[in-house]
């Protein structure tokens, strides 16, 4: 079987979508696939020129943003230049992670399956990069997508969050659905302590984006347990918040391309004893995938799609979008209170990874889809 693997990078590349696209393409090449990347559509200066034009006159007659990656002549340039690109590839199955806007007019012979973590409809006014489209804009980007999703043969998306929009939102037929979780971008450690030191309490905040992460938020949560006289430490890693407090531990960015800096990232979440990153905005979450391969508790948010790798009580606690420090530390309270519940919920978190989390599972679903795929055609 020949795969035609739509990319903007190379899919040796570790980088690309944080690792997503690489452990995707290892696992494709485990399976016995041929794979051919097939690199982006490039746009000539004067379309270029025109995308600016069109963005620009948008922004000054209604005040808005336009969402300049979704829209229909960008779309029909893209679906033109692609079928030929593709008319000369010798591929069997077309596979595109995330480019929509390509596929929304493609016109091609071959089974196309797309993949994403999320929906572009569901995200405007959710994710930060989609606040702020005018009317027309939104309309459009959900015009575009419905008619990609429309034109693929097979979705797959990495959460129930994401499948059920597409089902309920674009009247998308179910049965060309399907939710396969994404794995963790690291490797699984072959031991872990369940049974740890628990005099004190490290909670781990592993994300780049503070803000959008919920670091304050956090951060003011932990300071109330240590108010209460809990010993509770914070790591944050990744971030570089102004705070300076003794029992809070910052480490700036770790690129885990680095082979020593992923050493260090991965002995920062054998030595902590939970993962406390309570997002405000979140289509998935591979860094739940990661600290659940490590045996941690997870506290996070109920929002978007986080509930596919965070089971709510039982490999961790997912509290409602509007609540506070307040509300956290009381919920995390209760497991401090009792460490036989953090042991358990260690154990449940490591069983979910082995059981789902993981990309070996992810290869076996996409394998059936592969084959369900290539035999209607």
């Amino acid at each position: 079987m020949k795969i035609g693997f739509y990319s903007s990078r190379p899919l040796e590349d570790k980088r690309n979508w944080s690792g997503t696209m690489f452990k995707i393409y290892e696992q494709l090449i485990k399976k016995g696939y041929e794979i051919t990347w097939i690199p982006l559509i490039e746009y000539t200066e004067k379309e270029k020129k025109i995308f600016n034009k069109i963005e620009k006159t948008y922004n000054k007659i209604f005040n808005r943003r336009y969402n300049k990656h979704l829209f229909i002549y960008k779309a029909k340039i893209a679906a033109k230049r692609l079928k030929e690109k593709i008319s000369q590839l010798d591929i069997d199955i077309l596979f595109v992670p995330t480019k929509l806007n390509d596929i929304a007019y493609l016109s091609i012979k071959k089974p196309i399956i797309y993949l994403n973590d999320a929906n572009a409809g569901q995200l405007l006014n959710y994710n930060p990069y989609y606040f702020g489209f005018g009317l027309l804009s939104k309309i459009e980007t959900k015009y575009i997508e419905k008619l990609a999703l429309k034109n693929a043969d097979f979705l797959v998306f990495s959460s129930d969050w994401a499948s059920n929009y597409a089902i309920e939102k674009y009247g998308i037929n179910k049965e060309k659905v399907k939710t396969i979780k994404f794995g963790a971008n690291i490797d699984e450690p072959s031991h872990i302590i369940y049974n740890k030191n628990f005099t004190t309490f490290t909670f781990l905040f592993l994300a780049v984006e503070w803000e959008k992460k919920g670091g304050q938020l956090a951060y003011e949560c932990l300071k109330i347990l240590r108010e209460k006289n809990y010993s509770v430490q914070m790591l944050i890693v990744g971030s570089s918040p102004p705070i300076k407090e003794n029992w809070v531990k910052i480490v700036p960015f770790l690129n885990k391309n680095n082979p020593e800096e992923l050493i260090e990232i991965q002995n920062y979440l054998q030595q902590s004893h939970f993962l406390f990153v309570p997002t405000r905005s979140e289509a998935y979450g591979i860094v739940f995938c990661e600290a659940a391969a490590y045996g941690l508790p997870i506290i996070s948010t109920n929002t978007g799609g986080v509930s596919a790798p965070v089971k709510h009580g039982y490999n961790g606690f997912l509290l409602p979008e509007n609540s506070g420090p307040k509300d956290y530390a009381n919920q995390i309270e209760i497991l401090l209170k009792e460490p036989s519940k953090i042991i358990q919920m260690s154990k449940n978190s490591r069983l979910l990874y082995e059981k789902e989390l993981n990309w070996k599972k992810w290869g076996d679903e996409f394998e059936k889809i592969i084959e369900k795929v290539s035999s209607k055609k």
